[in-house]
């Protein structure tokens, strides 16, 4: 293993010579803001970055359009690392237009310019292995991930690699919730709701007394649990008893089996609006996901790669474009060295990666101190030259641990260790029917 300093300089040297086709690559998919599963655009812009630098591109992935595989350098150990591109709806610079509200206009870049690095290194010292990236479509709708791995993706890899742009610099060691995104579909019957009601069968009352009695499971949930929901179709006249209603859950729990529980006591709800209402119900669930499988010896690799390279630096100019935005222009200097981590409220399809393989990640500062995610604020802040500087920064500590897995068996065995033992006994279930094509 090379000692710190010159491995320092090889990884920046190997990413500065990237950092143009990253600036450009990472201002184009700002530009596109394309959205979940439609990311054709931002997509190839990746692909084809890394096939000009030598990586095999499959595509697409199986049933996602948008997602691919590329593969550089042969034989073992496999080291993958997660790429996303997808915007979100009512972030864009105009209302009601999409924008990249978390950054992955950034984290696709830093991901591509990591592995081509990476590459670049086990070429030069002539090291076998083999880099993977994985273009990963939809992680807004947590669709994107869960559909691949239902089909076969992230398998083979020794040890696999994440980021995120954030406000923080930290290890991403412990995750965030598991989920189910569940639709139910109440079918019923017109009839006129003022000269004959009695005819009718309202789809709209299933979803409201389903949505009651939903309300009424809360008391009787763990305290981590968060179940959310949104009528997406009620009718279209009053003066129609509406034969058609559709409503949308999230069930969020810290833990996969409660997600599990909780789901199936929704789904008894929605049975017995049925029954009350004598309506059908159709029910789909769209996506799931895992919450994440720890995994420190990951968590340390990673975190020896940010403290080698450290964190993003802000100068005045970067404080001064942030207070031109409305805000107070303080920028995170430190690094959070916790390795174990709050497990978060919110969810990412990255924690069912982690039931594949060994996953360790970080987040990057790439916007200032309170910027609120998924918002248009945070993507004005994500094409700014501190923004770049994040993406670049990751792309070292990315690079630096994909380095470090591919060339020192010792660190790479830790991490396989520890997770043969975490997953033994566990059989991974998609919890996506196999044939179900993803929906955006």
């Amino acid at each position: 293993m090379m000692k710190n300093p010159e491995k320092k300089a090889l990884i920046r040297k190997l990413v500065k010579k990237e950092e143009k086709a990253a600036h450009e690559m990472a201002s184009r998919i700002w530009e596109l803001a394309e959205p979940p599963l439609k990311e054709r655009e931002s997509s190839k812009t990746i692909a084809r970055y890394l096939a000009g630098n030598g990586f095999r591109v499959t595509w697409p992935f199986k049933m996602m359009p948008t997602a691919f595989m590329a593969e550089r350098g042969s034989g073992k150990p496999v080291i993958g690392l997660l790429g996303e591109y997808d915007a979100l709806p009512d972030c864009g610079e105009k209302a009601s237009t999409y924008g990249h509200g978390c950054g992955h206009n950034l984290l696709g870049v830093a991901s591509a310019v990591g592995a081509v690095a990476a590459g670049n290194f086990i070429e030069k010292k002539k090291i076998p292995g083999k880099v993977v990236y994985w273009g990963c479509p939809a992680e807004e709708t947590l669709v994107g991930k869960a559909y691949m791995a239902r089909d076969g993706g992230f398998r083979g890899m020794d040890a696999c690699l994440c980021w995120h742009p954030s406000s923080v610099n930290s290890i991403r060691s412990s995750g965030g919730s598991a989920l189910d995104s569940v639709m139910f579909e109440f079918r019923g019957k017109t009839s006129h709701a003022a000269a004959s009601p009695e005819s009718g069968r309202s789809a709209l009352d299933a979803a409201i007394i389903m949505d009651v009695s939903v309300n009424y499971l809360r008391e009787h949930v763990p305290e981590d649990v968060r179940i959310h929901s949104v009528i997406c179709d009620g009718g279209k006249a009053p003066n129609v008893v509406p034969e058609y209603s559709r409503i949308w859950y999230y069930v969020r729990s810290k833990n996969r089996d409660q997600v599990d529980n909780v789901s199936r006591r929704i789904l008894l709800c929605a049975k017995g609006a049925a029954a009350a209402t004598e309506t059908e119900v159709k029910v789909t669930r769209l996506t799931a996901i895992y919450n994440r499988l720890r995994n420190q010896a990951m968590a340390q690799v990673v975190l020896d790669n940010f403290q080698l390279f450290g964190p993003p630096a802000a100068g005045p100019a970067d404080r001064e474009r942030a207070r031109a935005l409305g805000k107070k222009g303080n920028f995170a200097d430190k690094i959070n060295t916790d390795l174990d981590g709050r497990q978060g409220r919110a969810s990412t399809d990255d924690d069912t990666v982690s039931w594949l393989a060994p996953l360790g990640g970080c987040s990057v500062a790439c916007v200032c101190n309170g910027t609120v995610g998924h918002n248009r604020e945070y993507a004005m802040q994500v094409k700014l030259p501190f923004a770049y500087r994040g993406m670049m920064r990751a792309s070292e500590i990315l690079a630096g641990s994909a380095i470090d897995l591919l060339s020192d068996r010792k660190i790479l065995d830790k991490a396989v260790g520890e997770f043969v033992a975490a997953t033994k006994g566990f059989r991974f279930d998609p919890l996506i029917p196999k044939k179900q094509r993803p929906c955006p």
